[in-house]
């Protein structure tokens, strides 16, 4: 790879000729998808069991022993756990990418920003091939699968990769000086989690406090992902918030790693 990705330039995270960048982001997020489940035969089942697992305890826990009243509460919850956990998973995956690659970084010159970008598009790629799984269930449930889907999942998946790509660069760029990042990201991650309205409705949210959840771009965004599945609305203007944080977090990761680029090698 050195021989054929070798960039010139002043800076690491300056940008390669269109065809050779996407060729080398499309070689290394297939390079990482072979190496973390090299081995396995249960891969695709893996890429479920999380969202799945953790909505059958939440199914059991809230509806059946706290007998909260929630409407194909099964249905509401997998709507809501799948676009979670990919979004966990991918900005988790990298926080860490640059400390992980340091041989990489070190001894070949090649834009950065490939490595957080290549873990995105891998979790992105697991995300999307467990929804015909996201839709057998929702099935299962009593929804019925709408054509509507085909056209507001589009949106909906570009808007949260575009935020995972800002964060999961700006991320990864911190944590080459500050190793605090990954540890303090599983924190935040739990807060967010609790601060997404995933696992109750936010109609159901006291005024005052639904204000601040409102705050959280996640918060629009998984409600989207909800009624659009649930109910086949189309995303509409309430994603507004996660707009402005995605442009704001892909122009913020773009600036770190433009200047933690300049002496990564050094810091790694």
């Amino acid at each position: 790879m050195a021989t054929t990705t070798a960039m010139p330039g002043r800076f690491a995270a300056s940008a390669a000729p269109a065809s050779s960048f996407w060729d080398l982001l499309l070689a290394v997020t297939l390079r990482d998808l072979r190496v973390k489940y090299h081995g396995t035969f249960l891969s695709y089942f893996w890429w479920i069991a999380r969202p799945l697992t953790l909505g059958l305890v939440m199914y059991f826990a809230l509806g059946r022993v706290l007998k909260i009243d929630i409407e194909n509460h099964a249905a509401f919850l997998l709507s809501a756990l799948f676009p979670w956990f990919w979004f966990q998973n991918g900005l988790h995956s990298a926080t860490n990418c640059f400390v992980a690659n340091s041989g990489l970084v070190k001894k070949v010159q090649f834009p950065r920003i490939i490595l957080p970008l290549s873990v995105v598009l891998g979790s992105t790629f697991e995300f999307v091939i467990t929804l015909p799984v996201l839709v057998l269930l929702l099935f299962i449930t009593g929804i019925n699968p709408d054509w509507t889907w085909l056209a507001g999942v589009l949106p909906l998946l570009a808007l949260e990769l575009a935020l995972l790509c800002g964060l999961g660069v700006l991320v990864a760029s911190l944590n080459v000086y500050f190793r605090d990042i990954g540890p303090g990201l599983d924190s935040v991650l739990l807060l967010l989690f609790y601060l997404t309205p995933i696992f109750y409705p936010l109609e159901r949210v006291p005024d005052g406090y639904r204000q601040v959840l409102l705050l959280n771009p996640l918060t629009p965004l998984i409600e989207e992902w909800r009624e659009m599945f649930l109910f086949g609305d189309m995303p509409g203007l309430d994603l507004w918030p996660t707009v402005v944080f995605s442009v704001v977090a892909v122009a913020a990761g773009w600036f770190a790693l433009r200047i933690i680029g300049k002496n990564m090698a050094d810091a790694l």
